[in-house]
């Protein structure tokens, strides 16, 4: 028998990664939005609908993505869901028709949207799991973390756990029914009423039908596209700093966010990697508990933000809103400047409302980020904010620039709870700049503060400032 002739791999290919390098809406979407067009597939590999990114339009309108991948503002750009990810088919079923009815902005995502057959998908009763059991870490219900679980577990006694798209594909009626016995199982378990389990499974094989011609077969999609020269941006959600292995454990998301993660999750061999883009932000943010040790206000800011009433949060954004930024600002209490700096700079989560966590740019941690994941090119957005230290009581921009840990110092993130919870984040005060950057296109034209400090967290992190953002639009970036 004559053997098959083995395809080899293109020079012409290649595949980037984009993650974020803290904690999360470091402004992945819009950079990702903008770098677009160099690219012929936008892929995501890991994540669910917990992972909100947003991206302005230029008309002023704002699109929230969870599952889709950024780039949907370029028709021609394939969009790719792969295996790492988890996939809530009535969000994703809903979030398409939404794309798809933007005022204004015509969206098509026939023969473009693809979505690995590979990709687990998040059942009713990891919904529920989720409700029992993800109160203590503060999760976002919406199923991510029992469904990574029991892609793990596989099965329990005779039922299966882990089913992918391509199982219902393959045979709906089949799979559909061991769906709805593992709701009725956990039903059973917490003792919650399971009398409308046969809507609950219905209305889910409504919204299945409606995305299933997205759902593709092919496991060497990505692999056949890169064969005949196609650029692959592969897409993180959420950020390093919560993966599930190198986080803070528990305080992390469900699965792998590290560069690495993308050519598992996205279905792709690593030979074709060229470059890592690693995002960050000017003033840092965190939702959810953890440790964050450069916290304005520390852990007094970590129970504000997540404190709850009536099961919704305390202090929502329509109530910060009404508070005295500039009384705020003056007070020379750290927690004040950060409840300032979160209004200023809109740091309320994308899909819960949350009040984010707000912190002092610490290059300790950017730098441990950059090394872990072989980072080329840093992008650092939210630049533009900076110029509000100006306005606080001793108008100097905070820095963090070190840490010590039961008395040494140390320049890497400890790697469990309770010792990054200890660190002592050190902090060096820099001039700061009161200009307006927010129309400022060019290098050169920032100020000389700005200029000074970016070049600083070059030489501290090893790594070259490729983009620096000063205002959330896609237009406002200055190429470095």
């Amino acid at each position: 028998m004559a053997k098959k002739k083995v395809q080899k791999r293109s020079a012409k290919g290649f595949a980037d990664v984009l993650i974020g390098l803290q904690y999360g809406d470091e402004g992945k979407a819009r950079i990702v939005d903008m770098l677009a067009k160099d690219y012929d597939v936008i892929a995501r590999f890991n994540g669910g609908a917990n992972a909100g990114h947003t991206i302005e339009t230029k008309d002023g309108g704002k699109v929230a993505l969870q599952q889709v991948p950024s780039g949907i503002f370029y028709p021609k750009k394939i969009l790719y869901i792969g295996s790492g990810c988890v996939v809530n088919v009535e969000k994703l079923a809903i979030e398409i028709e939404k794309l798809e009815n933007i005022k204004g902005v015509k969206v098509d995502l026939t023969n473009r949207l693809r979505i690995s057959c590979q990709a687990s998908v998040i059942q009713p009763h990891h919904l529920l799991i989720d409700a029992e059991t993800g109160k203590t870490i503060g999760t976002t219900k919406n199923g991510i973390g029992p469904c990574y679980a029991d892609k793990a577990l596989r099965m329990d006694g005779e039922r299966l756990l882990n089913i992918k798209l391509g199982d219902l594909l393959d045979d709906p009626q089949e799979y559909f029914k061991k769906i709805k016995a593992n709701y009725l199982a956990v039903c059973g378990k917490y003792g919650i009423d399971h009398a409308h389990a046969d809507n609950i499974i219905a209305t889910m094989e409504s919204f299945f039908n409606r995305i299933k011609e997205y759902i593709e077969p092919d496991t060497l999609f990505l692999e056949k596209k890169v064969q005949k020269g196609a650029k692959i941006l592969f897409e993180g959600a959420q950020s390093i700093m919560l993966d599930i292995t190198k986080g803070s454990v528990p305080y992390v998301t469900s699965s792998n966010t590290v560069t690495a993660a993308a050519y598992v999750g996205g279905d792709l061999s690593p030979n074709y990697h060229r470059k890592t883009i690693g995002v960050a932000k000017a003033i840092m943010s965190r939702v959810g508990y953890g440790p964050f040790a450069s916290e304005f206000g520390g852990e007094r800011s970590e129970k504000y933000c997540m404190a709850t009433e009536g099961g919704k949060s305390k202090h929502p954004q329509p109530v910060e809103a009404k508070y005295d930024i500039e009384k705020l600002l003056k007070s020379g209490d750290y927690f004040d400047i950060g409840v300032a700096l979160r209004v200023l700079s809109h740091e309320y989560g994308t899909v819960t409302a949350r009040p984010r966590r707000v912190g002092i740019l610490d290059l300790v941690q950017l730098a441990y980020a950059i090394r872990m994941n072989g980072v080329d090119e840093l992008m650092i957005n939210k630049c533009d904010m900076l110029n509000v230290f100006a306005r606080t009581k001793r108008g100097v921009l905070p820095i963090v620039n070190g840490y010590t840990l039961d008395g040494r110092e140390i320049d890497y993130v400890p790697g469990t709870v309770k010792a990054y919870y200890s660190v002592k984040a050190k902090v060096e005060y820099k001039k700061c700049f009161d200009s307006d950057v927010s129309g400022v296109r060019k290098f050169g034209k920032l100020p000389k503060e700005l200029q000074g400090l970016l070049r600083e967290i070059e030489s501290f992190c090893g790594c070259k400032i490729a983009g620096v953002g000063v205002g959330p639009e896609r237009e406002q970036f200055v190429k470095v």
